[in-house]
């Protein structure tokens, strides 16, 4: 229970605001200390006689209501592989701009366009796709594909 976080309710509002529910001076105290961030444990700290026998008769009352615990949090290899994906996507990019560049000239950007939105592996290897079917009209679709083959990154 120490480490539970409790938060005002509506009513409890009003209570601070109305003075309605007839609490005693220690029970209204504890009532404008609950904040939704403090612990227990920290409302404890703060030398309050008898804060669990208030926190009781507030959560009776209905002015205070348990706060659920926040979202686990994104697990630290899911965290690495979207780190690591995104700057392996960037080198390729530049890579990929630089050669196209000998291809399509000052017009590489536009027909780059989706390579350099892309955000996932997949995104990149479909905007190559599109990209080697118009280097095909030059070089032929076999020689297009060899081309673009260094470009694409693993699935």
């Amino acid at each position: 229970m120490s480490s539970q976080v409790f938060r005002k309710t509506e009513s409890g509002k009003a209570e601070i605001a109305r003075r309605q529910a007839g609490l005693s001076a220690a029970t209204r105290t504890v009532l404008i200390l609950v904040n939704g961030s403090d612990t227990v444990s920290a409302l404890m700290a703060r030398g309050l006689p008898q804060l669990q026998g208030h926190l009781d008769t507030l959560l009776a009352l209905g002015l205070i209501e348990p706060v659920a615990p926040p979202p686990a949090p994104v697990s630290a290899s899911m965290a690495a592989q979207a780190a690591s994906a995104s700057p392996n996507l960037d080198a390729l990019r530049r890579q990929a701009m630089a050669y196209l560049g000998n291809h399509f000239g000052p017009d590489t950007p536009q027909v780059a366009q989706a390579l350099l939105g892309a955000r996932s592996v997949a995104e990149f290897n479909a905007a190559l796709d599109g990209i080697e079917s118009k280097l095909a009209i030059y070089l032929g679709r076999k020689q297009a594909a060899r081309e673009l083959l260094a470009l694409r990154p693993a699935t």
